[in-house]
């Protein structure tokens, strides 16, 4: 009972979910359409210079592109700003793995990363805000960046200009529909963790949701570092990096030990693959988690063999996991479907970072990553697969209590049979626990079969099975043993109504025969367990049955001295 509530738990907390997502993508997509400040781009009048070199200008600011840059090369990008500076404005842009100084005529106005640079530690990336001073029009502005990792960018976004009580809203509208997904995801991993969690101690078949969940917990965290959310509550860039790459490196583990868990019961080969391939995952994970912390190398010089052997896995895993030999269920179709979506997803990620590093750097469009929507296809049609193999297995699992039950039951009198009583029998031997056998023989069945055929004999048994099971039906079990025979047996506490039961039969017998062309008669015998000194019920059910046949005898005689 607990492990069908808990399924029945799971199942409902799905529905909501899936409901709540649709709902929430709604109001992303609403709410980003809503018109924007007009943010100022700062294009023109940018001179670049690398390492010192002599300056170059008059290119617009996402034409100028660095193609080697390494650890310790500086970029110094230098412009005037306007002569009429409204008050209360931020100047904002992205860098990449860069400590950042901002100056206005000389004077520093912003500073980031230089203490993380001192101690080789990660520096991160991310949106700078700049307050810029009240009364700085017409005054030169220099931003100066100091490159910390190897190929950090290829380009510089382009830098923007806000009012300062906009500047958030306008982020949080422009990235609305991703900030929703992110958030989702990372939500949806949270309670399924938790949920399926509790539920696993009850039935290890939701292993597989508490893989789906930590998949979703680390997309949604990576998509939203991905993205930068995670500035509007914690400014820290390093941080927010490290965790990006924390969650990114980690996710595939996730996955392919989720379609590990799904290749149970297949062949076993390819659950074997899957799992290897998920140790290989997390051996990487692990080890570059292990040199980020230490500080001997950083995430983001594995990224490319990252993407290599991630996008590899991912295939590997994809093809072991299809099996053309295995029956194509609804919940093997829409698995399917979302690592479809998934492996589309990732594979269109991989071209949009390279051509944003290397061929379109000033296009901010190209800053966003498709997988954050490709993860939400593959947990939605994974969630929906996890229904279909639940419900499978709820039918199963019905379908095989309707075989037992049928085998456990007489099938002209709907009581439990013979085989059934047996299986008591062994449950009640282990036991130390005293207990009543009632055993019972119907009077004159043959001479009803003899008389008025079978179908009268079936009748009278099924009218006194009914019988029995109304006068017994609060202290007793119910049996069918043979042709004729009947058994009841009664728990200790019970003993007290044993005649008031009895009694109760003997009154419903003679109130059905009345409207019967046949009587209804049974004798009956009692035994207790404390009766008999080797305690076996082979001895109670003998004694009762002799006890049975000293009554039947009795009716027999009497019978005979009536005539």
């Amino acid at each position: 009972m607990k492990k069908s509530r808990v399924k029945q738990a799971i199942m409902a907390i799905i529905s909501v979910v899936i409901v709540t997502f649709f709902i929430m993508i709604i109001m992303g997509m609403l709410w980003q359409h809503q018109k924007t400040t007009e943010n100022k781009e700062w294009i023109d009048g940018w001179s670049v210079s690398v390492n010192g070199d002599t300056p170059q200008s008059g290119k617009p600011l996402p034409e100028y592109k660095f193609s080697e840059l390494g650890i310790g090369d500086e970029v110094v990008m230098t412009n005037r700003l306007p002569e009429e500076m409204p008050r209360n404005q931020i100047l904002s842009f992205l860098t990449y793995l860069s400590t950042v100084e901002v100056t206005v005529d000389g004077e520093v106005v912003y500073s980031y990363g230089e203490e993380y640079a001192r101690k080789k530690q990660l520096v991160g990336s991310g949106y700078h805000y700049i307050s810029i001073p009240d009364g700085s029009g017409g005054k030169e502005l220099v931003i100066r960046m100091e490159i910390r990792e190897d190929k950090a960018f290829t380009n510089i976004l382009t830098p923007t200009i806000s009012d300062t009580e906009e500047i958030y809203e306008d982020f949080a509208k422009r990235n609305m529909l991703g900030i929703c997904v992110g958030m989702f995801l990372t939500l949806l991993g949270i309670v399924l963790m938790f949920v399926s969690g509790v539920a696993f101690c009850y039935n290890r078949t939701f292993a597989r949701l508490i893989y789906i969940g930590a998949f979703s917990f680390l997309v949604g965290v990576w998509s939203m570092c991905n993205m930068k959310v995670l500035q509007v509550f914690h400014v820290d860039l390093a941080a927010n990096t490290t965790t990006e790459y924390l969650t990114l490196y980690f996710a595939p583990v996730a996955f392919g030990l989720l379609i590990a868990d799904v290749r149970k019961g297949g062949t076993q080969w390819r659950r074997q693959v899957v799992l290897g391939v998920s140790l290989l995952l997390l051996l990487f994970a692990v080890v570059t988690t292990f040199l980020q912390f230490l500080n001997i190398e950083h995430y983001p010089s594995f990224l490319g063999y990252f993407h290599v052997f991630g996008a590899a896995s991912l295939v590997i895993v994809a093809v072991s996991s299809f099996d053309k030999t295995k029956k194509m269920d609804r919940a093997t179709w829409s698995l399917y479907a979302g690592i479809g979506s998934l492996l589309f997803t990732v594979a269109l990620d991989l071209v949009r970072f390279n051509l944003q590093k290397y061929v379109l750097q000033d296009n901010e469009w190209l800053t966003i990553s498709v997988i954050p929507l490709g993860a939400l296809l593959f947990i939605v049609f994974l969630l929906i697969s996890y229904v279909f193999y639940i419900y499978s297995i709820l039918v199963d699992k019905a379908e095989r209590e309707w075989l037992t039950e049928r085998a456990y039951r007489d099938e002209l009198c709907g009581i439990y049979n013979r085989t059934k009583c047996n299986e008591v029998f062994d449950e009640l031997n282990k036991q130390n626990r005293d207990y009543a056998f009632v055993n019972i023989d119907m009077n004159g069945l043959k001479g009803v079969n003899d008389s008025l055929g079978h179908l009268a004999g079936d009748q009278l048994l099924k009218e006194f099975a009914q019988i029995l099971q109304a006068a017994f039906r609060d202290i007793g079990q119910v049996f069918r043993m043979s042709g004729d025979e009947f058994m009841v047996i009664i728990r200790e506490e019970q003993f007290p109504q044993i005649d008031q039961c009895l009694n109760r039969m003997v009154k419903m017998e003679k109130r059905r025969s009345a409207d019967l062309p046949f009587i209804i008669d049974a004798s009956y015998g009692v035994a207790k367990h404390s009766e008999c000194m080797d305690g076996m019920t082979e001895r109670v059910y003998t004694l009762a049955d002799q006890r049975m046949y000293e009554m039947k005898t009795k009716k027999k005689i009497n019978r005979r001295l009536r005539k």
